[in-house]
């Protein structure tokens, strides 16, 4: 897991060296039973411009409106007994509004070598619709409503929400604090925080998204995906052209994706819808359940059943204890079980492809569906040991000979249209029955 670099807001520093000259200043009047100085200015901005926002303490909020114009409200509030206590604090923040370039920069600092913990601050911008924002506070929320433009948020203690962007990307951070997106299209996001859940919604471009205690919450991706969390669960809609989902605990959901798909958990289920290339499932304790995929398959766990809906291409499965199923896979088949039935089906869809089946397990049936023209060479065994309930035997759509049969060891072998890859079944104590699809 990438530590979250929270020393980069050390940065606000430099504000306490801010002048006293430029500041703003707004009325002091009561506010419940302290006081609080609000502070307002409009500043003539055509669409297109950048809001720049540095604060080292208090929460910031964006909202966009049908304006050339950027309306600024900075709020101070101290609990202070008297009026004259509360602008001693107010005087020490510094606030200054101005235009840059082709934005307008706001900054709220104390004045050096003052520390401010009575005061809190609250700065509420209303910027054009089609509008970028560079927002940094050393402490508090970060709220952003729809807007047209880039989106930067970075805060060292609070939430962090962004409405839909549009023609534009997102990149925020916190170090203590959930992180809600609504969505971005035609352009990329980048969610980081150290503690708490992540929800996005639908994203055109890339996405990372990542959390050191939280889950993970994504709709549809249209690029590459990212997620990881080093503890809770993984839901996405869908993924893109590359899908890579770990978490330290928890279960993944992935409803599909049109490229390839990675999961990986220490504990918990794992769920891939449909999807276009190549899946790779991993989990060290429950099942995997996996939809047709365009490409190979490879899943492992160490305690839960596997299924698979199909494949266009080999697939390697193993667990340590549950039973395992694929069907239509078009490409060779490795399955292995430490208990539990296994049942499988080849496709054939290219006669010059590998179609070596392996299937194994320590307890239970095995079946595997074959195509009536495969060329295979068939090695099949069940071996009885201890105590068992009932007679064991192999049953056969393509006339190999069963040998064994009342005994602790039953074969058949032979070959199918002249012979060729080795179609090998083997189990303790199960049936085995090979059909013809």
């Amino acid at each position: 897991m990438r530590g979250l670099r929270t020393a980069s807001l050390m940065g606000f520093v430099f504000l306490a060296a801010i002048s006293a000259s430029g500041q703003e200043r707004g009325e002091v009047e009561r506010s419940g039973l302290g006081w609080q100085e609000r502070i307002e200015k409009t500043v003539e901005s055509a669409a297109g411009g950048t809001l720049t926002v540095v604060s080292d303490r208090g929460g910031i909020e964006v909202t966009a409106w049908e304006q050339n114009q950027v309306q600024v409200t900075v709020i101070k509030k101290a609990d202070s007994f008297t009026e004259a206590e509360a602008r001693k604090l107010f005087e020490a923040l510094e606030v200054r509004i101005a235009s840059e370039g082709t934005g307008v920069q706001v900054t709220a600092a104390a004045a050096a070598g003052r520390r401010l913990r009575d005061l809190e601050v609250e700065v509420e911008v209303r910027v054009p619709a089609r509008y970028s924002v560079d927002l940094k506070t050393a402490g508090g929320g970060i709220a952003v409503g729809d807007l047209g433009g880039n989106v930067k948020a970075e805060t060292a203690g609070g939430g962090i929400s962004v409405g839909q962007v549009t023609d534009g990307s997102v990149e925020v951070k916190t170090a203590g604090g959930g992180i809600e997106i609504k969505g971005i299209a035609n352009g990329n996001g980048r969610a980081e925080t150290a503690g708490g859940g992540i929800s996005v919604g639908d994203v055109t471009g890339d996405l990372h998204a990542e959390t050191s205690g939280g889950g993970i919450s994504v709709g549809r991706v249209g690029g590459t995906l990212t997620v990881e969390t080093a503890g809770g669960g993984i839901r996405i809609g869908q993924g893109g052209t590359t899908v890579e989902a770990e978490t330290a605990g928890g279960g993944i959901e992935v409803g599909g994706g049109t490229g390839s798909v990675r999961a990986k958990t220490a504990g918990g289920g794992i769920r891939i819808g449909p999807t276009a290339g190549p899946v790779e499932a991993e989990t060290a304790g429950g099942g995997i359940d996996i939809g047709e995929a365009g490409s190979s398959v490879r899943a492992e766990t160490a305690g839960g059943g596997i299924t698979v809906a199909g494949s266009g291409g080999p697939v390697v499965v193993e667990t340590a204890g549950g039973g395992i199923s694929i069907a239509k896979a078009k490409g060779y088949i490795e399955a292995k079980t430490s208990g539990g039935g296994i049942e499988a089906e080849l496709v054939l869809a290219d006669p010059a492809a590998d179609t070596h089946c392996t299937l194994e397990t320590a307890g239970g049936d095995v079946e595997i569906r074959l195509p009536a023209e495969l060329a295979a060479t068939v090695d099949a065994e069940i071996r009885v040991e201890g105590w068992h309930h009932r007679d064991y035997q192999i049953e056969t759509d393509f006339g190999l000979k069963v040998e064994g049969q009342d005994t602790d060891r039953i074969t058949a072998q032979g070959t199918l249209n002249g012979g060729g890859d080795l179609i090998r079944l083997r189990t303790v104590n199960g049936d085995i029955r090979i059909k013809r699809r």
